[in-house]
């Protein structure tokens, strides 16, 4: 018989040796096996490093954060590890932070995966690898004017942002647990909706059923008390709550809530709660010195029932805040759903607003009957009113001759223009346009009317809608028609001007000055980059200030301070705040001719310098919210006429330079 070739493999071996070479090829067919019917299990059974391609991200205080690839999971991570100068005394806290928020599972909380020690001494953990934003970065754009942001997050999208972090927060008090460093900075935004609140670090457990239990998992209650290792505040100012200020006080739930409050405030105001140097903000917290979201941004047009709110989660005492998270956020809810919320005290006239909006169908519904059975009781009354009322007016408009009616058409016309003005003042553009198109409806040959549409148009930079009606109402060859013309062959209507166009169009028109005050007002809406808003501004100033030509204008946009000054100039506002588009905290108008600045009461002015300026007449101060300090030259006023300052306002005396 013809031997196989394993049979000639094994010729010439011991009974021994073949024994041992047959296991041999046993193991090596396992192996092969394993792996080409379980690459997964092979390929994981391969991993002797889990965590790879470190790349650093972000660094902060002692915590560095790194974007790791999960060898395992084969996905990444985030993975906070301590900086390598980071004293010995900060690894527990580090662990306790990771152990803790390991503990909270909630989809509102980042989840923690892993906590270990990498080497000797390093603690790390591994958390979601954050996407998006920050709330806080999300504000900053809000207030930057980012048209992408302002359209996606509205005041509702925001107020469903904050009501996930309540959840959370409440989540979180049902465990025990304070967080004691709520900001919008430690709340993450994600593309599709999602929110999570991180950085638990300050996190402190409270009494309860299984203290003992969450005291042997976690650590010591006390040992992240208000203060850090060093002796410093431990939280953020400006987001801390009073109590987190004094080593004698006990935080409870209501510490957080004041947290919230600041985190709603900023979504409202698309401001921090409260400014200054950390010496101010920690008198004010102390004082409770903080402006309402109202009257902080009153062009914001906020609504009240949630500035009530505000304030109320505000309070110094926390006795008079709300008593749980649950309670905060049922107020935010009411307000969505359309119901007054309980901090703002509404009356009934506001209550059957409410109740008109939530159930506006039926209420037409019941009016509609209403009106009928009405109308059916006055109808013939109403047919014999109006037949004599026209007979009236016929007889009024004859007796009046044509010259007489031509004037009160003309009159009823300027009335509609002078509604467009006040609609156009306020910002709204489209309600302004519909009026005097409705008009134009009635009367199409009306050049008043015409002319006005048509400047519209120019105040909105769409000169090629605007060429049509200023060509055909009045005033047909002067400067804003000859403006309108020139850049009508310049600019798509789509487009927007640049800085130095302004410029040149206000120059052009500078004789008239309510239409350069509604060009300046216009662009500044629609204009974010504040250095070319102060650019434009200086040179309006020097228009409806001839005289102002040897003087300054310095505006620095981070430091938020204008200052300006000089003989000639003595008017800073017409008719309304120029200086809201530019917002600063810092207004230094020493050596200048203003004597007054009450067309300015919403700017958000802290420190005022009046030094060497006519300006005695302070009452139009009380009406500046913010404003803090006041200073002037040595001598300058007499008490009686610093009397009508606000108790807030300090007066600093200084020589003027």
């Amino acid at each position: 018989m013809k031997k196989t070739p394993e049979q000639d493999r094994f010729a010439g071996d011991s009974a021994e040796e073949r024994l041992e070479t047959l296991y041999f090829m046993a193991e090596k067919y396992d192996e092969m096996g394993e792996k080409e019917i379980n690459p997964s299990l092979h390929s994981l059974s391969q991993v002797t490093q889990r965590y790879q391609s470190a790349e650093l991200i972000a660094e902060g205080g002692m915590k560095r954060i790194f974007k790791v690839y999960d060898a395992r999971a084969k996905r990444p991570l985030a993975m906070a590890m301590l900086r390598d100068d980071a004293p010995e005394d900060l690894r527990d806290p580090f662990i306790h932070e990771a152990w803790l928020t390991a503990l909270l599972d909630h989809p509102n909380i980042m989840t923690i995966h892993d906590v270990g020690v990498k080497t000797p001494g390093q603690p790390y953990f591994t958390m979601d690898l954050k996407q998006g934003d920050s709330l806080r970065e999300l504000i900053e754009k809000l207030h930057a004017g980012d048209r992408k942001m302002q359209a996606r997050y509205p005041l509702e999208a925001l107020l469903q942002i904050f009501i996930k972090v309540c959840d959370a927060v409440s989540y979180a008090h049902s465990l025990h647990v304070l967080h004691l460093d709520l900001k919008p900075a430690n709340v993450q935004i994600g593309e599709y909706g999602q929110v999570l609140v991180c950085d638990w670090g300050l996190g402190r457990v409270l009494g309860g059923d299984d203290l003992q239990e969450l005291d042997r998992m976690l650590f010591n209650p006390d040992l992240l008390g208000s203060t850090n290792l060093f002796g410093q505040i431990k939280g953020t100012l400006g987001y801390m709550a009073p109590e987190q200020l004094a080593e004698d006080m006990e935080l409870d739930a209501r510490t957080d809530i004041y947290g919230l409050g600041c985190i709603l405030y900023s979504l409202l105001t698309l401001l921090r709660p409260l400014t200054g140097d950390d010496e101010e903000i920690l008198k004010r917290t102390k004082d409770g010195a903080i402006v309402s979201p109202t009257e902080r941004t009153p062009e914001r047009e906020i609504p009240k029932s949630l500035s009530a709110v505000v304030m109320k989660a505000l309070a110094t005492n926390p006795a008079q805040r709300y008593g749980s998270v649950d309670a905060l956020r049922t107020e935010v809810h009411r307000y969505l759903t359309g119901f007054a919320t309980q901090a703002e005290n509404a009356r009934v006239l506001k209550q059957l607003s409410l109740f008109y909006r939530r159930n506006r169908r039926f209420c037409l519904t019941l009016f509609g009957s209403v009106l009928v059975i009405v109308a059916g009781a006055v109808g013939s009354f109403w047919k014999v009113s109006e037949a004599r009322r026209a007979a009236e007016n016929t007889l009024a408009l004859y007796e009046a001759g044509q010259s007489d009616l031509e004037k009160m058409s003309f009159k009823n016309a300027e009335s509609i223009a002078a509604l467009a003005e006040r609609y156009q003042f306020h910002g709204d553009q489209k309600r302004a346009e519909a009026i005097l198109l409705a008009a134009l409806e009635n009367d199409p040959a009306n050049e008043f009317l015409l002319r006005e549409l048509g400047v519209h148009y120019f105040i909105l930079q769409q000169f090629n809608a605007a060429l049509p009606y200023i060509e055909r109402g009045m005033h047909r060859k002067d400067d804003v028609c000859e403006t309108t013309r020139i850049y009508a062959g310049i600019k798509v209507d789509d487009e927007k001007l640049s800085a130095p166009q302004v410029v040149d169009i206000l120059q052009r028109v500078h004789i008239h000055e309510p239409l350069m005050l509604s060009i300046l007002l216009q662009d500044q809406r629609q204009r974010f980059d504040l250095e070319e808003r102060a650019e434009i501004l200086e040179v309006y100033l020097q228009l409806i200030n001839p005289d102002w030509t040897d003087g300054w204008f310095e505006y620095d946009a981070v430091a938020s301070r204008l200052r300006m000054g000089g003989k000639g100039l003595w008017r800073v506002s017409t008719q309304k705040s120029v200086l809201i588009g530019l917002n600063p905290r810092t207004l230094d108008l020493s050596g200048s001719e203003v004597e007054e600045l009450w067309k300015e009461i919403d700017t958000a002015v802290e420190t005022l310098d009046i030094r060497g300026t006519p300006m005695t007449k302070l009452w139009p101060l009380k009406r500046f919210v913010h404003l803090t300090q006041l200073i002037i030259s040595p001598g300058q006023l007499s008490e009686e006429q610093l009397n009508p300052l606000p108790a807030r306002v300090k007066v600093v005396e200084k020589n003027l330079d």
